[in-house]
């Protein structure tokens, strides 16, 4: 029973990170014209990834499966959504999903599981953009990256994204504790 209903929970955080990427990561900037502009609003994909890898409760490969999907998703229907891009989503979700899942249950036996994805979330996002950066070379030059992405936008950015994604962590605890009795 929990395999068919983490199936459906990948699904629906897969889509519904999917439709908070077209409507809060692309829309601010084709509104302000300001390039990055959607990483100010990192903390509502934070909630729903907080909510959803603590409803996995530490199990193997959901993670993983949830960042694929998304990347897929996002790659066939999002122009901006590029091949790099997808496969530092793919790559970060797993790592996060090797490591943090291994910690799970030592976290959750101590009752320390808002440290747990706290730590996971900080993670995921700060390393997110490193993973870009090298996962970009192969397919643009260096000095294009670090002109017109990384250098103006990831290096303001990456603190307001860290801070969001701790913040994002913690609100996600919060809702997760009020519905976890439902699932």
């Amino acid at each position: 029973m929990k395999n068919s209903r983490d199936l459906a929970l990948v699904i629906m955080l897969a889509v519904l990170s999917f439709v908070f990427m077209t409507l809060i990561g692309q829309v601010p900037q084709l509104i302000t014209g300001i390039p990055g502009i959607g990483y100010a609003f990192t903390i509502v994909y934070s909630i729903t990834q907080t909510v959803g890898w603590l409803l996995f409760e530490g199990r193997r490969w959901r993670i993983f499966g949830l960042g694929s999907l998304f990347s897929l998703i996002s790659l066939s229907l999002i122009q901006t959504w590029t091949l790099p891009v997808a496969m530092a989503t793919i790559v970060n979700s797993l790592i996060v999903d090797l490591i943090f899942n291994s910690l799970h249950e030592s976290f959750e036996r101590k009752n320390r599981l808002i440290w747990w994805v706290i730590l996971a979330q900080g993670y995921y996002w700060a390393t997110h953009s490193i993973w870009l950066l090298f996962l970009s070379l192969p397919f643009y030059p260096l000095e294009q990256i670090l002109g017109n992405w990384f250098i103006p936008i990831m290096l303001v950015m990456l603190p307001v994204v860290i801070i969001e994604a701790i913040a994002g962590g913690f609100i996600g605890y919060k809702i997760f504790r009020r519905v976890e009795k439902v699932f």
